[in-house]
């Protein structure tokens, strides 16, 4: 049974020794659906050189991050099993003068790893969550395309999710059985009402989130999916008026003339290497005073995708508000797009 762990917060593995002791830890990774390679990829060495720091540390998450990579999210109706580049598994083994330290196994830690991190609050190794959403309420398009939950099932236990309409009282359970997956926000037959999802553990419920359709009348809604804290795809749909910009840059030079007598229509100073930064800026319209969490997270991300398009977000500085603050929350943030207007690949 593999222990879940954050990989864009440093994983450390300790080894306990004395001065002039080795130390080896050997890194297996691989993806689903392969199996436990039977070399390790990476193979790190250091001694105990102190008689006071009687310990190697070693921090792993680096080369496990090189196995784990985001593209795109999809759409779902279902639970579905997550795209396995999403995670990845490590085993470790752990030696002290060509000893392995394990408690009887064959390794001496089995991992299964998400691209997310932890605060500082958090201290060392931060704990992953089986269901890997804050939890809280969200707002969410009434299309039926309203964002997935993703889970994982390890180590152990029978899990389900479990869908209350909060106007009907309708329920709807299910067992999800898949390593990594994940549900819909929202099923089709809920999609116009406000809905419950419990996420339950042997019948016991472990997480609750409330989903709320919106219908917006005036304006194109704007979808951004983002990797969040616990390294999975979340959706944050920013509801109201939103802005399209574009930034050129370019270089001119002034150029020589072939002829004293020189056209009065052709340019002397011309312009070269021309290229376009274009951005978005989108407001959430009114939220609750919960989702600074949700924007603290997506300001941390690395991977995000406005309406599946590429981007980075641009703002860099915002207040987390507090109801007691501002009765009426509205974020807004900028996003460059993750590519330049003119194609100059080659």
């Amino acid at each position: 049974m593999a222990q879940i762990v954050k990989v864009r917060s440093p994983y450390i593995v300790e080894i306990l020794g004395t001065i002039n002791d080795t130390t080896t830890v050997e890194i297996f990774l691989w993806n689903d659906p392969a199996s436990v390679p039977v070399n390790p990829q990476y193979t790190l060495s250091k001694p105990i050189n102190s008689s006071v720091v009687t310990q190697a540390s070693y921090d792993v998450a680096p080369y496990i991050r090189e196995y784990i990579t985001h593209t795109v999210y999809t759409e779902i109706n279902a639970d579905t099993a997550a795209p396995v580049g999403e995670y990845c598994y490590c085993n470790i083994k752990s030696y002290k003068n060509g000893v392995l330290q394990t408690g009887g196994g064959s390794y001496t830690e089995e991992l299964i790893c998400f691209d997310g991190f932890g605060y500082f609050a958090d201290g060392q190794n931060p704990a992953q969550e089986n269901a890997m959403l804050t939890e809280g309420t969200y707002y969410v398009e009434n299309s039926g395309n309203t964002g997935g939950l993703y889970y994982t099932t390890e180590p152990s236990g029978t899990w389900q999710a479990k869908w209350t309409g909060l106007e009907s009282g309708a329920t709807s359970i299910i067992t999800i059985s898949n390593t990594v997956g994940y549900v819909p926000y929202i099923p089709t037959a809920f999609k116009w009402e406000k809905t419950k999802l419990e996420i339950l553990e042997s019948s016991v419920v472990q997480y609750t989130y409330t989903f709320i359709p919106i219908c917006e009348p005036k304006y194109t809604t704007i979808n951004c999916d983002f990797v969040n804290k616990f390294g999975a795809w979340q959706r944050l749909v920013f509801f109201k008026v939103s802005k399209d910009n574009i930034q050129v840059d370019n270089t001119e030079f002034n150029l020589m003339s072939d002829d004293t007598d020189y056209s009065l229509t052709q340019n002397r100073r011309a312009t070269f290497n021309v290229n376009g930064q274009e951005s978005i800026t989108c407001n959430t319209g009114f939220v609750p005073e919960t989702y600074k969490e949700v924007i603290r997270e997506l300001m941390m991300s690395e991977i995000i995708r406005i309406d599946n398009k590429p981007a980075n977000i641009n703002t860099k500085s915002t207040e987390l508000f507090k109801n007691i603050n501002s009765n009426n929350i509205n974020y807004e943030l900028t996003f460059n797009y993750a590519y330049q207007t003119r194609n100059y690949i080659v």
